[in-house]
């Protein structure tokens, strides 16, 4: 168990054995939750490319969606996939 501490603006450091045990890099998401009293913390699983392909097309016609799945779609592939 390690102790962290919570600063000012309600920020922590998770410990790097953690991070390490997780893969977590920086930038990656966490999903809190409040449960019994406990605070949870869990990865959040990025889009995978199909994910992106079957959230376009239940879209269509909504630009501000697609941008937005581009956008997270460039976030977890990368820009030089060239799709």
């Amino acid at each position: 168990m390690s102790i962290v501490r919570l600063s000012s603006k309600g920020q922590l450091v998770l410990p790097k054995k953690i991070r390490e045990h997780l893969g977590l890099k920086p930038g990656e998401q966490l999903k809190v939750d409040l449960i019994g009293g406990r605070i949870i913390l869990e990865p959040v699983e990025p889009l995978t490319e199909t994910d992106w392909h079957r959230w376009k097309g239940a879209l269509k016609g909504d630009q501000a969606l697609q941008g937005h799945l581009e956008e997270h779609r460039l976030e977890v592939v990368g820009d030089d996939q060239g799709i």
